[in-house]
């Protein structure tokens, strides 16, 4: 028995009514080569010429996929099992387009995915952060774009209302969802990099940190710009639902918004915890001192500042008058009351002090807390450390959340 095709069917239509290929690609605004690749099954059309191509010929789509005319109505029993061959050709069909798509769609992350490698190269090998955020971008447009124009693509490929079609528009707008996320979250990670010196990079820490932070937020927005896109396609009939996946979909919104909701409360209590730990005095330890002789002895043994020990002497030092005053009088300090009134004075020539911290009680400054350099220093080495274990945290509350709405949610 003689197998039927497409093509063979395309070729006997096109001879059947007097046509070249030539005649027939200029209808269809393809090249005769194209046609010639079908009428000899190296290739097939793409699903959204089939209705404009039985239009042309005066047949059905179902006839034009069987590859033959409809046996109904000729007595046999025959239409039953072609219709059935027609359904796995149009399958067959979607399955190359859903292919196609899915490439496409691998391109355009890729386009978005070298912006945030070629922004990172521009932060950390150039110290231009502005120009990697901006470089980043162009690349995260570009893929955004490329993305959409793939996805409107895919949803011509299918313009029929069967139900093997509404699946593929779900499928090619979830896979096109997954791609938008991927490049709003590279965008959110970049965006620390537009609030820094033109001329300077963000480092590691500061960028995984307000990354993240920047990321989740794009994701966020991302999430609720693809479910208002989705009702408006549902409420425009470019996505139908049957009433259960209706259903699914209200349960499914609503199991969203408890879970984001969630999210927001757990993100922001901890972005206050972590703010009240990490930006107060609470992690910065100095030497406290309950005598002034002691005090006194500390602050004015003679200590080089350990940032600038390669810095020389100063010659001469000068008041705020631009007079010429003496070392003791230029390196004088007072520690005072609320009053003005002057409790101590001395001589500060240790130059590793970074900060002296008292407060006034009864006429004494007692303690005194003074912080070097080096307290400062492991300070900020404690505060990299804290933000380090928020970050896991923040992470663990986004991967918990996640996790309830995909045990909880309707499938």
């Amino acid at each position: 028995m003689e197998k039927k095709t497409i093509g063979g069917f395309i070729a006997a239509l096109r001879r059947a009514n007097g046509m070249t290929q030539r005649e027939l690609a200029e209808r269809l605004g393809v090249s005769d080569k194209t046609v010639s690749r079908w009428e000899t099954d190296e290739g097939a059309p793409d699903l959204s010429l089939i209705p404009v191509i039985a239009e042309i010929f005066g047949v059905t789509c179902d006839e034009l996929l069987r590859g033959q005319r409809s046996a109904a109505g000729e007595g046999g029993t025959a239409a039953p099992e072609v219709t059935a061959k027609g359904e796995r050709e149009r399958r067959r069909l979607l399955r190359s387009a859903m292919s196609r798509f899915r490439t496409r769609s691998l391109i355009a992350a890729g386009v978005s995915a070298l912006g945030l490698i070629a922004a990172l190269i521009c932060n950390f090998a150039f110290l231009r952060a502005t120009l990697g955020f901006y470089l980043g971008a162009a690349f995260y447009v570009a893929g955004a774009v490329l993305q959409a124009v793939f996805l409107d693509r895919a949803f011509l490929s299918v313009d029929w209302e069967e139900s093997d079609a509404s699946s593929f528009k779900r499928d090619a707008l979830r896979l096109a969802e997954l791609s938008f996320a991927l490049t709003s979250g590279f965008l959110g990670f970049t965006l620390p990099m537009a609030f820094v010196d033109a001329y300077l990079g963000v480092t590691a820490g500061s960028l995984l940190l307000y990354g993240a932070i920047g990321a989740a937020t794009a994701l966020l927005i991302c999430g609720a710009a693809c479910r208002l896109v989705n009702t408006r396609l549902i409420k425009k009939g470019v996505l139908t639902l049957t009433e259960r996946e209706a259903g699914i979909r209200r349960k499914n919104i609503r199991l969203q918004n408890i879970c984001a909701a969630s999210l927001a409360g757990l993100l922001t209590l901890t972005a206050l915890a972590n703010s009240a730990v990490t930006e107060s005095d609470f992690l910065l330890r100095g030497a406290v001192f309950e005598d002034y002789e002691s005090f006194l002895e500390f602050v004015e043994t003679d200590v080089p500042d350990p940032w600038y020990n390669a810095a020389p002497e100063p010659d001469y030092y000068l008041d705020g008058d631009g007079s010429p005053i003496s070392e003791d009088e230029a390196l004088k300090r007072t520690i005072t009351d609320s009053d003005g009134n002057v409790l101590l004075t001395f001589v500060q020539r240790n130059s590793d002090v970074e900060r002296i911290n008292y407060t006034v009680s009864a006429g004494s400054a007692l303690p005194i807390t003074v912080y070097t350099h080096d307290d400062f220093r492991q300070f900020f080495a404690r505060q990299s450390a804290l933000n380090s274990v928020f970050m896991a945290v923040y992470f663990a509350e986004a991967a918990a959340v996640l996790l309830v709405y995909l045990l909880k949610r309707e499938k």
